[in-house]
């Protein structure tokens, strides 16, 4: 009987240390940046880190991405660009469950269960996580001379897409502080990532020696996308097009209303090329018409090629990469669009 006991005992201690262990509080939660989880770890901190926030300055950061310009007195001041604001093309919310899905069709499963706009640029939320911008082709759009000093500089990036991409001029010094201070504050966060329990007990262990420290590094970039790819594709052959007669209406009818209207709806960025039924306005016959031909009127062309800004047209059309709009989703937008020319 006393052996018995003492079993029980040594059973219940052990069992005493193994709860101890793993009920530990962890020393990360959901919200813990994970730039700062890298850099606890050794990792080096990129040239654009921010490591304490400037709340003012945050607040002139946003201002610019999300109206263009600084917000005083109910108006917007000094405009980075005249056509453009940043949130016109990109997303400051996530796009995924997780960061390192960037499949189309789960991108649209989640913008659509999110209530999220479905756009042709990259989200901010985990821009200065990245390593790299303008990747993929973009060069053919840009020109190398203007993508390479962007590709690996996030402050190289920012200047780019407020000059060119914006069709507008570069930031102050003042405004690129202020808008790095921003997206800071989109930065990824622990529960952005797909961790398993072991991963997380991983890069949570005390006591790391180098080559775990170096192993978990690795392990959390490998959970997010570090630089988005841009692969340009051309548009459906005319002769393989469904031009409406097949497609899903409902991934259509999303589609329409959260990325060709974001732009081309009334008062929206286009002036030239605004959708409904009022005067001087497309309709869905007018989108219809244009399925079968290979130039700006038709989704299937468009969509592939986008448009060049110029003194005529500064407010151009930017190209969707097949990451950004697969071939299945333009057929499901041609669907919805004869449906609706139909009524």
């Amino acid at each position: 009987m006393y052996r018995y006991s003492v079993a029980l005992v040594a059973f219940v201690v052990l069992c005493g240390f193994a709860a101890n262990k793993y009920l530990a509080p962890m020393p990360y939660d959901a919200d813990t940046p994970v730039s700062s989880i890298l850099i606890a770890l050794g990792d080096e901190k990129p040239e654009h880190y921010i490591g304490t926030l400037d709340m003012e300055k945050v607040g002139v950061g946003k201002d610019i991405v999300m109206t263009g310009g600084e917000w005083v007195n109910g108006q917007v001041t000094n405009r980075v660009s005249e056509y453009f604001k940043c949130v016109d093309c990109h997303n400051v919310l996530p796009e995924s469950r997780f960061a390192n899905d960037n499949d189309p069709e789960s991108r649209l499963a989640y913008s659509m269960e999110y209530n999220r706009p479905y756009l042709p640029g990259s989200t901010f939320y985990g821009i200065t996580n990245r390593t790299s911008w303008f990747n993929g082709d973009h060069e053919k759009k840009y020109g190398k001379e203007l993508i390479e000093p962007a590709r690996h500089d996030l402050v190289n990036a920012i200047q780019l897409c407020s000059k060119e991409c914006s069709v507008g001029r570069m930031l102050t010094k003042e405004e690129l502080q202020a808008v790095l201070h921003y997206l800071t504050t989109l930065e990824l966060k622990l529960k952005d990532l797909d961790l398993s329990d072991s991963e997380l007990a991983s890069i949570s262990a005390p006591g790391q020696t180098e080559e775990q420290k170096a192993q978990n590094i690795r392990l959390l970039k490998s959970k997010y996308i570090r630089g988005y790819p841009a692969t340009f594709v051309e548009a459906i052959d005319p002769k393989l097009r469904k031009k409406g007669e097949e497609g899903n209406l409902e991934n259509g009818e999303w589609i329409y209303k959260k990325s060709c209207l974001h732009c081309h709806g009334p008062g929206k960025v286009t002036k030239k090329t605004v959708f409904g039924n009022g005067e001087g306005q497309k309709d869905f016959d007018w989108l219809v018409k244009y399925f079968k031909k290979s130039n700006g009127g038709s989704v299937y062309w468009i969509t592939r090629h986008g448009t060049s800004s110029s003194n005529k047209t500064p407010e151009y059309m930017p190209i969707y990469s097949k990451e950004k709009l697969s071939d299945s989703q333009i057929e499901d937008l041609a669907a919805y669009i004869l449906a609706e020319s139909m009524k």
